[in-house]
């Protein structure tokens, strides 16, 4: 019985970005590195290594074309670094053929190691983002409908299958569940919707967080915890329970007190608990203020604690309380994502 080998490198689903034309090029791109392994096995690395590297720019400057007019297209927010990531590339593909020109032979491992690294790391961290956030634009319309409509349960299978199919956190919360909100939002502030049709939206996409909860209650603890809540006299919460929600999705202990808390009863948690950090949520522009003295009043009794703070009532606003040095704006949950990853 003949045994096929593996292969060096394999697409498969969960590479996938929801696009078939992206998809596609991202099977040609893996055969190819692939065969260049199999030319390598059979000693013949040296000899084919400049028309595979040729081949291999000439179809890889085309596919980021491709990935590059998507991402415009549907507007995607990270577009700028993802075509930073392009660009290094296109300047070491320009390096190494260079190398090869002045007769450097023993570049073919090394060339290899480099191409299956970075299309692992590229498609599956990098493009998969991209792909989650092309994912909820195809059914972003379709899911808004369902909630001006007040269909929970047409909402929720939406979602049930985006989860089911592996979406990020930060995708489905941001793109599609906060976008969805502040839609919303624009809506009642031009009188197109009421103050009900608003609060059955909300509630609906608070329950749509709990299908969520069953990833954060399976994360693994670090030991960190987070004081989240909104601030007195702010009674939108479903910001600062997106918040709340990525926190524990990174293992930390999140204790969320929700809509219009006191200043005197957040101290005394903040007290008890002994968090690393405390977030503050603003969603109008009249609760500035009291933000403002809420943050006098933690700092008075906790000089040396982490701040947060974000919400739509910075959207025209983009002071960044640099007097602060333990005090942070973050405009999104993106921003969140990075704020923890380097605590």
């Amino acid at each position: 019985m003949s045994i096929v080998p593996a292969k060096f490198l394999e697409w498969t689903r969960e590479y996938t970005v929801h696009d078939a034309a992206i998809d596609h090029e991202h099977q040609i791109l893996y055969d190819m590195v692939d065969r260049y392994h199999e030319a390598m096995l059979g000693g013949q690395g040296k000899k084919v290594v400049g028309k595979f590297l040729t081949e291999l720019t000439k179809f890889t400057l085309n596919h980021f074309s491709n990935e590059e007019k998507l991402m415009a297209a549907t507007n995607y927010p990270k577009i700028k670094e993802h075509i930073l990531q392009h660009d290094r590339i296109r300047r070491m593909s320009t390096e190494v053929q260079e190398r090869i020109k002045h007769g450097e032979t023993a570049i073919t491992i090394e060339l290899l190691q480099f191409l299956s690294n970075w299309l692992k790391n590229h498609t599956m961290v990098t493009d998969r983002q991209m792909g989650d956030y092309v994912q909820v634009e195809q059914i972003y319309a379709a899911y808004l409908e369902r909630l001006l409509q007040g269909d929970k349960r047409g909402c929720g299978r939406i979602v049930q299958r985006l989860l089911t199919e592996g979406i990020s956190f930060e995708n489905l919360y941001v793109d599609l569940l906060q976008k969805a909100m502040y839609h919303t939002g624009d809506l009642w502030m031009k009188n197109r919707i009421s103050v009900a049709t608003e609060h059955l939206i909300t509630a609906t996409t608070l329950s749509m967080m709990t299908l969520v909860h069953p990833l954060l209650l399976d994360a693994p603890r670090n030991g960190k915890k987070a004081v989240v809540t909104c601030v007195g006299g702010e009674l939108h919460q479903v910001g600062g329970k997106m918040v709340s929600d990525m926190f524990e999705l990174h293992g930390w202990d999140s204790y969320f007190l929700g809509a219009d808390t006191p200043v005197e009863g957040l101290l005394d948690l903040i007290g008890e608990k002994q968090p690393d950090v405390l977030c503050l949520s603003v969603s109008l522009s009249i609760h500035v203020n009291q933000l403002e003295k809420t943050v006098e009043k933690t700092r008075a009794r906790f000089s040396e604690l982490n701040i947060l703070v974000g919400g739509q009532a910075f959207l025209h606003n983009t002071e960044e309380f640099n007097s602060d040095p333990r005090l942070s704006y973050l405009r999104s949950l993106y921003d969140l994502d990075a704020w923890i990853a380097s605590r």
